[in-house]
């Protein structure tokens, strides 16, 4: 019981900002470049909603010598081999391997099985990343993506292009996770809002972009072609990419971090005298604060952080389950899927900019409890309005905007409530949590082709209970970013 009881947040100036500053020159090097990785981010995630698009098909040869042909979307148990028009598309992968029927369900379970693939890689790099350090396990992931993203498009069956996707799913995740981690220990106290919620912009533009790759590669395999090219520039953070000083100061590693906290400095126009020794008063600290053993991720669920960490789970796989399910949805049920999903991906962009603002000036928690709550009653109201297009094309609208701020929010909010010395390994678990949710997404969203009603239900009720939960955290706007678990335990 002792546990849901929070306390105010504790003020305090993070010791980090007279070294290198808020935000500067540095910052803003680190920061833009390693959020190019979200664009990738948002062609892999995004991809299905044009490798498995709604199309025509019927029985075109039952096998008897005849001459008849089926009924369009009727399935014959008798039949031996079915006809598509997968209009305004050549091929996808539903036509490439005849996924209709009672093969339907192999078409979701390939969005599955990436977001599968993204969970794992999520738990697998958040260790690595604070056990080995942010760059190594960064390049590592990225040079992943690539080899994994030109072998996807000559998949030359279903199991291969499955096994491709997974690990498809594993890349990106470390791309995700520790990207964002490196933002966030960058950015000083008073530009974390803005630093997290613009880091989210490039897997906007993944979003809104992928429609084109779609117009101009109407084939799935030169769509999956397409868009493996561009992550070729990531090659690029070989030469230019530093590891966090954050996490060097918080392993003891004090003459590395001098290193690229004096050229920060240097580059802000701040002081670089005494910096080493700064930083090794700060590095005795966190460590005489930290457990004598490696910090695992069975230190997330101690005295200071279960509630945290069980809380936070709980909201990232209603994200997940929200975020992914929707848009597919919409995507489904649009006559024109190329102008439907730009122009959702459209919308979510003004959304991150205002959650800049909102989470500055009402904080973390009551921004995600307001925006679940909105959500979860437009997406609801969405099954009970008459189908009239204006009407629940706002709705529609405003249900998009909401789950993009809240999930904007969730990424500064929850990077927040864990230590430096496990911020990966929270960040990991969270979005372990949030492609549990997603991983279920494709098939609610796919309840609209037999029960109409059944994904507005799911998707609308699932908000709610999100703010509910929300409830349990403490706020963490003004805050410093805690190192320790100590440093949790004493403000909790």
């Amino acid at each position: 019981m002792a546990e849901t009881i929070q306390s105010a947040p504790v003020q305090k100036e993070d010791p980090w900002a007279s070294l290198i500053g808020h935000f500067g020159k540095w910052q803003l090097l680190v920061i833009a470049s390693v959020s190019l990785v979200k664009l990738s981010s948002g062609w892999v995630q995004m991809a299905i909603i044009f490798l498995t698009p709604n199309l025509v098909f019927w029985c075109q040869d039952f096998g008897d010598n005849s001459s008849r042909v089926g009924e369009n979307g009727t399935c014959y148990a008798q039949c031996a081999r079915y006809a598509y028009d997968s209009a305004p598309f050549q091929n996808t992968i539903i036509t490439q391997w005849a996924l209709v029927c009672e093969r339907t369900w192999m078409a979701s379970f390939a969005q599955m099985v990436l977001q599968l693939g993204v969970l794992l890689g999520s738990v697998m790099f958040g260790f690595l990343s604070d056990r080995y350090g942010r760059k190594n396990t960064f390049l590592g992931s990225i040079t992943a993506v690539i080899a994994v993203g030109f072998a996807v498009p000559f998949a030359p069956n279903y199991p291969s292009f499955i096994v491709l996707r997974f690990f498809s799913g594993v890349a990106t995740a470390g791309t995700m996770v520790i990207s964002f981690v490196i933002v966030m220990e960058t950015a000083g106290m008073k530009y974390r809002e803005m630093c997290g919620c613009l880091f989210q912009l490039p897997f906007i533009v993944g979003h809104i972009t992928i429609p084109i790759f779609a117009y101009y590669y109407r084939s799935w395999n030169t769509y999956s072609l397409a868009m493996a090219v561009p992550p070729l520039i990531y090659l690029g953070y070989f030469f230019v990419l530093s590891e966090s000083p954050r996490w060097l100061v918080s392993v003891g590693k004090v003459e590395e971090a001098t290193k690229i906290v004096s050229r920060a400095a240097e580059m802000n126009g701040l002081p670089t005298t005494n910096i080493q020794g700064t930083l090794k008063k700060m590095s005795e600290d966190i460590r005489d604060k930290s457990a004598a053993a490696k910090p695992n991720y069975s230190h997330l669920f101690k005295a200071g952080l279960r509630v945290k960490t069980m809380s936070s789970c709980a909201i990232w796989m209603i994200a997940g389950l929200t975020y992914f399910g929707f848009n597919q949805y919409v995507s489904q049920t649009s006559k024109d899927p190329f102008i439907t999903v730009a122009a959702v991906g459209f919308i979510q962009a003004p959304a991150v900019f205002a959650s800049v603002m909102l989470l500055k000036i009402f904080g973390r928690k009551k921004v995600c409890i307001t925006f679940y709550t909105l959500g979860g009653v437009c997406v609801l109201a969405l099954g009970f309005v008459p189908k009239v297009f204006w009407m629940t094309l706002t709705l529609g609208c405003i249900g998009a905007i909401c789950v993009t701020i809240t999930t904007t929010s969730l990424h500064i909010y929850t990077s927040e409530l864990f230590p430096t010395v496990v911020r990966n390994m929270g960040m990991g678990a969270c979005s372990t949590s949030m492609r549990v949710g997603s991983m279920i997404a494709p098939f609610v969203a796919d309840l609209s082709k037999t029960a109409p009603w059944m994904p507005t239900v799911v998707f609308g009720l699932a908000p709610l209970v999100g703010a509910l939960v929300c409830l349990l955290l403490p706020e963490t706007k003004g805050t410093a970013l805690p190192d320790s678990i100590r440093d949790v335990e004493d403000s909790a």
